[in-house]
């Protein structure tokens, strides 16, 4: 996997673990006693892309600001997709052109 691939696969990961802490503080919005929120702290990578790590916190809730969290997560995963998709096509046309 080159490097564009690798950074855009470590953005998807991001992606989806955002996605998930989003989707578990909301799933547990109504549990009393109240449950710690997640929170999803991303950092860069040297070289290229991102890792990231949950952690929780007893701030307050917030249920609209993760409905935006998870649907950012959700368009950045789609925009990560398309990198890789566009990628693996200008490879294949390299190929092509070298054949």
């Amino acid at each position: 996997m080159n490097a564009i691939s690798s950074i855009a696969a470590s953005g998807m990961r991001v992606a989806v673990m955002g996605v998930r802490v989003a989707a578990q503080n909301i799933a547990v919005q109504p549990v009393q006693p109240v449950v710690p929120r997640q929170v999803l702290t991303v950092q860069t990578i040297a070289g290229g892309g991102a890792g990231a790590q949950v952690t929780t916190t007893q701030e307050a809730r917030d249920m609209v600001a993760d409905l935006l969290s998870a649907r950012t997560y959700e368009v950045a995963f789609a925009a990560n997709a398309v990198v890789i998709r566009r990628n693996n096509e200008m490879l294949g046309t390299l190929f092509d052109a070298f054949a």
